[in-house]
């Protein structure tokens, strides 16, 4: 009777009413994931377009480097080359001198001779008689076409020749000393040429270096700033992490719970290394993630979860088939938490997390999670139309007293 009252009640109730309700709400949770799904989307973009101006400031770095070591290695050459001109300026000059010495030696020579002639009352003809001045040291310039014509006959003609042709080869090969010796006048305008060349690539080289310099600021600075994004978000998490998982081990045997913690391997460069995760269940030693059983650690991932969640929070969860490695006690504790973290709960209880709550579509085979929930979806396939339906329940209106 009881039986047949209840479903006579059931088959008058206005069911499109919820229905639409729930149409309504859907939409409206369709539009926000829309929109939740485009930001992500932008957030994905703006973050692809910063890692890849990072690598783009990367690559102008390392080539402003390399142009930094040719300037330098330009600047070294040209000093090597310098150093060779000064030094090939420097052995040019002895040479002079030492010829400029020669030529004075000669002259002194020649005075000597000349004033030995005077003493031995010896007349040598000359182009040009000097004046009588009484002083030796007037240049002569001697005439031999006054030499008499038996002195010219005497030599033949082929002697002449041969005289001559001697003669010419040692003006050749005293001419071509001389050529040798003498110095390369533009070699000061090859220095200075050389001067103006290093001061400009001087001037690119600074020039360069500045913009090193400035890239490599903006490039720290960027770096600076994630690494100040990162700790942020890594401090709030580690100190949640050991709450929830509190919240998710404890019990009336061990009302502390259990205990975890997030390490970096590196603090001052946390990106070059990880992020060390200990979980330790109550009355259980410290050992490392991969020694834990499979519920042990479920519950650990689902604390890094919600304390991840718990940094930026989203609307809502879907958690598939979490609680399948889960005893019966311990999907209890999870099913619990999320129901204490629920939009309705969380704006009543208040608690010291400072959240808004959440909402959570949990897919579960167990009815010791899904009991809890506030609503209940059934999927079951129609024989008849060949196809897939769905059955919706509320669970509000047979809440615990």
């Amino acid at each position: 009777m009881i039986l047949f009252c209840r479903l006579e009640y059931e088959q008058k109730r206005d069911m499109h009413a919820p229905i639409a309700k729930l149409n309504n709400t859907h939409e409206t949770l369709e539009k926000e994931l829309k929109g939740l799904q485009e930001r992500e989307t932008r957030a994905k973009a703006d973050a692809e377009h910063i890692s890849n101006q990072m690598e783009e400031l990367k690559a102008e770095a390392e080539d402003w480097k390399l142009k930094s070591d040719e300037c330098e290695t330009a600047i070294e050459e040209l000093k090597k080359q310098n150093d060779s001109v000064a030094a090939a300026l420097a052995k040019l000059d002895r040479q002079v001198k030492l010829k400029e010495g020669q030529i004075v030696q000669l002259r002194s020579r020649q005075r000597e001779i000349h004033e030995k002639c005077e003493l031995e009352q010896l007349k040598l003809p000359t182009v040009n008689d000097p004046m009588d001045t009484g002083s030796s040291s007037q240049e002569l310039v001697l005439d031999y076409s006054q030499l008499s014509e038996i002195y010219l006959k005497e030599v033949q003609l082929s002697d002449r020749d041969k005289l001559e042709a001697e003669f010419k080869q040692k003006i050749g090969i005293l001419m071509a000393e001389i050529e040798r010796t003498a110095p390369n006048l533009k070699a000061l305008d090859q220095y200075e040429a050389l001067q103006t060349k290093e001061k400009e690539v001087s001037e690119k080289f600074e020039a360069a270096r500045k913009e090193e310099r400035e890239v490599a600021d903006k490039y720290n600075s960027v770096k600076q700033r994630r690494y100040e994004l990162f700790m942020e978000a890594f401090d709030h998490i580690s100190k949640g992490i050991d709450k929830i998982y509190k919240q998710l081990t404890k019990s009336h045997t061990h009302p502390l719970g259990g205990t975890a913690y997030l390490n970096l391997e590196n603090e001052d460069e946390p990106f070059l290394h990880g992020i060390k995760y200990t979980a330790m269940p109550p009355t259980k030693r410290f050992r490392d993630m991969e020694q834990l059983s499979g519920g042990e650690k479920t519950v650990a991932a689902l604390a890094l979860l919600f304390a991840i969640h718990s940094f930026r929070p989203s609307p809502f969860f879907i958690l598939d088939e979490v609680d399948a490695a889960l005893d019966n006690l311990n999907v209890a504790k999870v099913a619990g938490f999320i129901r204490s973290k629920s939009c309705e709960r969380a704006g009543e209880e208040q608690d010291g997390d400072g959240g808004c709550g959440f909402q959570s579509i949990v897919i579960s085979l167990k009815d010791s999670f899904y009991d809890k929930a506030e609503a209940l979806v059934g999927v079951y396939r129609d024989s008849e139309r060949s196809c897939s339906r769905t059955l919706t329940f509320d669970l509000t209106k047979y809440k615990e007293a």
